[in-house]
């Protein structure tokens, strides 16, 4: 996953101590070509030695934490039940960042590995309306709460609650979902920007997002960016 999101060029290889004289050590592709190829290969954790005991841990939230926490408990026999109100694992990996920087299907990948090691999931179940904290506290042996944060900053700019003003985490949710082929929700609806002028003050988060409309739709919009 680091091999694909995060910013090597800013990080590890901007460090490379052979950067100056012969270039940085492309470590995010070569991350990334090790795991892939891994998996083309048939690579899967070996579970073999793993002695299952009669514990049962139910996990709020799919995104890292989650899963993390999941994987460790499955790897010592521990029967790991993953709650999530999303259709898909991976949270904000999958959810919050546009397919163009992390490809969906390395998501639904680590789930079929996840499930193959014996984690099983319930995706679109959210705790507090589907099934109650009260109900898992009985249920299960310990609870690990793995929620994340899903919240937008603002700015406290005028006119920040101006209709045509969105905040950036549900529209990049609401689109992701509409590529994906998932139904929008009443807290993150799907904006079209079909024709229309957009700007935003962080120009990265609202280019990601403009691009991820265009790679959905294929459709005219106009991007205006507000910062340099």
């Amino acid at each position: 996953m680091c091999g694909r999101v995060c910013p090597q060029d800013r990080l590890c290889e901007g460090s490379c101590t052979l950067h100056d004289e012969f270039g940085a050590v492309t470590i995010g592709n070569i991350e990334r070509y090790i795991n892939d190829k891994a998996f083309e290969m048939g690579w899967r954790p070996d579970m073999t030695g793993v002695r299952q005991t009669d514990k049962r841990v139910a996990i709020i939230g799919a995104g890292p934490a989650g899963l993390a926490c999941a994987d460790v408990l499955t790897r010592n026999g521990v029967k790991a039940v993953v709650f999530d109100r999303h259709p898909e694992i991976g949270g904000l990996l999958t959810f919050g960042i546009p397919a163009f920087k992390l490809e969906k299907e390395v998501m639904t990948r680590r789930r079929e590995i996840f499930t193959g090691m014996g984690i099983e999931f319930k995706l679109n179940t959210e705790v507090g309306r589907d099934v109650e904290l009260d109900e898992l506290l009985k249920e299960y042996d310990a609870v690990f709460l793995g929620v994340g944060t899903y919240q937008s900053m603002r700015g406290g700019l005028e006119n920040e609650n101006a209709d045509g003003v969105f905040d950036a985490l549900p529209f990049l949710i609401a689109n992701t979902k509409q590529i994906m082929g998932f139904g929008e929700t009443s807290d993150e609806p799907y904006v079209s920007m079909e024709g229309k002028t957009r700007g935003g003050a962080g120009r990265r988060r609202y280019r990601n997002g403009l691009r991820t409309y265009l790679h959905s739709s294929g459709r005219n919009a106009r991007n205006l960016c507000l910062s340099s």
